[in-house]
Order: C-alpha cells, then structure tokens, then sequence
C-alpha cells in the first residue's frame, strides 16, 4: 500500500513488539510475567520484558517524530475505540474512529514515554477475538492510512465518521468467577448504546452448569467498547467487558 516514490518522510514499523507474548498469545510476557506495555522506559539490565521496552525505548523511540500505536482486545474480547492524543488529538481522530477516550495515559506504556518525550502518539485499541479479524485487519488498515494522510507522508483527505464522540469514563465488568462466559451482548453492539444493568454475559460452571454470576452494564447509559462474541472461559478478574458512560460523553 504504500509506495516509496510518493512518500514524503519515512515509516518505521514494530511489527511484533514482544516475540514472546506474540508467541504465547498473552499480553504477559511468560518468561516473568511482566506486560511490557506498563514498564516502559525499561532497563538494560533488568528481566527480558524491561530489556525488551528498553531496547524500544532508546533505539526506535528516537528515530521517530509521531507514533501509531496499534492495539487490539486478545484472543477471546474485541475492543473498538482510539485514545485521544494529549498533544495531537487531531492525528488521533484522522484514524476514522466513532469512539475517542479522553483519558491520561496509563503510566509505564510506550505511548505515554513517547509523549513525555514530545512526540505525539495516537493508540488504537481495534480488533481482537478472531471472529471479526477482516473487518477490524480492514478498519486497521484504513486508519493508518487516514494517519499518514492527515500529517502528509501520502497524498489524500483522511476518512472519518461525521459523527466522532468523546467518552470520558470507561469502566471494565470484569468477572469475580471462573468458568464459561455465555455473552448475551455481543460484538454487533460495538459503538451502540444499551441501558444500564443490562445482562451482558452469563458465568456458568462447566462442570455442574450452575450460573455463577451475572455481568451487567455499570452505568445509566452504556457506550459498549469491549465486548465477547463466543462462549468462552474465563478466569476471575479477567476483560469481560468494557463499558463507556454515555452521560458525560461529547
């Protein structure tokens, strides 16, 4: 897609940030169960994820004059929402995304050091759970595109949603129970609006099909940011669902 002789500036891509997590399917790395995106900057000599961020940290970081930081929800939930950048929000909403999440960046993540470090970075959280991969591969796609468009490495008008909505409170339902997640909202209702208290997902016991617990939506109107498509396991505490107030929304 993109053509060097009609490029204005460079692109450096990080394809796979953390070849052990990649390879376990975890945002831990298994080694020492760190998550690389909370300790950045890292350390020379610390254990192999502090290594890892610190590699990024002072060999790809300076390179760079804007970061796009793709993001997606894991093996089993689909996520589907952008930060919006401190310095630049602009570049965040070219990326062509209903949903924007005004919020500080979480400490110890590579978007948060680049900013820190005066160079503008937009995440995408996009994608996830292997039942829609070609819409949000499609939708990634486009985004970086748009991104590139908006600071004129390529040539073209970013696409982007007439409507773009602000959400400032985000709440995780995370579940208190193992077993089996039966969602009853499900990845069609992505961006949508549901009431509050509404069922999202069933936790039912594999072994004597007991209903465990029942995950509902937390405020009086919900923006649905993450969600499950499939019965899936869960553990306690996992990403059940990802809800945003409507209320305080622009």
């Amino acid at each position: 897609l993109l053509d060097p002789e009609k490029m204005c500036g460079t692109v450096l891509m990080l394809p796979v940030a953390n070849p052990f997590s990649y390879e376990a399917q975890t945002r831990h790395t298994p080694t020492d169960g760190l998550n690389l995106n909370r300790i950045f900057p890292g350390s020379p000599d610390g254990m192999i994820t502090e290594q890892i961020a610190n590699a990024i940290a002072t060999q790809f970081l300076p390179q760079i004059e804007y970061l796009i930081d793709l993001h997606g929800g894991g093996v089993f939930p689909t996520v589907d929402y952008v930060y919006l950048s401190n310095i630049n929000p602009e570049m965040s909403r070219a990326f062509g995304s209903k949903l924007l999440y005004l919020s500080a960046k979480h400490a110890g993540t590579v978007s948060s050091l680049a900013e820190e470090r005066g160079i503008p970075a937009m995440v995408a959280e996009l994608g996830g759970g292997l039942l829609l991969d070609d819409k949000y591969i499609a939708r990634g796609t486009e985004g970086v595109m748009n991104v590139l468009k908006y600071l004129g490495i390529i040539e073209g008008t970013p696409v982007v949603p007439e409507k773009q909505v602000i959400v400032k409170t985000m709440g995780t339902v995370r579940p208190k129970n193992g077993g089996s997640l039966y969602p009853e909202v499900k990845l069609d209702a992505l961006g949508t609006i549901i009431p509050g208290g509404t069922v999202l997902a069933r936790v039912i016991s594999p072994y004597t099909f007991k209903e465990l617990e029942v995950l509902r939506a937390p405020f009086e109107r919900n923006y649905v940011i993450l969600a499950r498509g499939a019965i899936v396991r869960c553990n306690p505490g996992d990403f059940g669902y990802m809800m945003a107030d409507a209320s305080d929304a622009e």
